[in-house]
């Protein structure tokens, strides 16, 4: 082998990891994810965790470039948040949400990098890892049509019309995504970590501002108002 083709070989073997910090509150998923990254050879598995002090304080000291944060943990849309306030160049990924628009834009109006749907497989994951580190997100056809359709719908001249006289206050606007999405009033107390009753309160005020009886009909009122998902 000529010297110039062992350095070029020595370089590739000494190309730095993507150091990943996995969250989960389910041991055996964090372990079992742990094992396949750390076999591929192209990511560097610094811990594992489970609730939000663990992630935010290991994420403070071993510096990830990424987490992957399972969407079932407690408080999860509330670290990702915290977590890209820490450190905006921290790349947060989360994994197992529905691929559903309304699921996609409420995690990524919490600032994740990037996502990992329920229905991905375990032979997939480290490429789509490693596509989500490189700034692309593969996403399903129908996802794309309707974040697209959602998008030429919040910019047009109607829609800013008609956002401004019953406008929902960041706080209505975050109960009323998680409504869409299927949460109970007491699961959206537990994520948003504010009390039962005052989510009561923002549920009621928010159902009134947008004219409808009852929450399955948030996500189309949402929709004909062209307020964001």
């Amino acid at each position: 082998m000529r010297q110039s083709e062992r350095w070029a070989e020595s370089e590739i073997h000494a190309a730095p990891s993507l150091g990943i910090l996995i969250a989960s509150d389910v041991r055996f998923v964090r372990e079992s994810l742990g094992e396949v990254l750390g076999r591929s050879g192209d990511f560097s598995v610094l811990g594992e965790c489970g609730d939000l002090d663990e992630i935010l304080n290991m994420s403070r000291d071993l510096r990830p470039d990424m987490v992957l944060l399972d969407a079932a943990v407690r408080d999860g849309l509330a670290a990702v948040r915290r977590l890209r306030e820490m450190r905006a160049t921290l790349r947060v990924v989360v994994f197992a949400i529905a691929e559903s628009v309304d699921s996609v834009l409420l995690w990524a109006d919490a600032g994740v990098a990037g996502y990992i749907p329920s229905t991905a497989a375990t032979a997939d994951l480290c490429a789509m890892i490693g596509d989500i580190g490189t700034g692309k997100q593969p996403c399903s056809a129908s996802v794309a049509a309707g974040l697209l359709q959602r998008i030429a719908t919040s910019v047009s001249p109607q829609s800013r019309s008609d956002a401004a006289p019953q406008a929902l206050t960041p706080r209505e606007l975050e109960i009323v995504r998680l409504i869409s999405v299927g949460l109970s009033n007491k699961e959206i107390a537990r994520r948003l970590n504010i009390g039962l009753a005052t989510t009561k309160s923002h549920v009621h005020n928010a159902l009134a501002k947008l004219n409808v009886q009852r929450r399955g009909q948030v996500a189309t009122s949402m929709q004909s108002r062209s307020l964001p998902g």
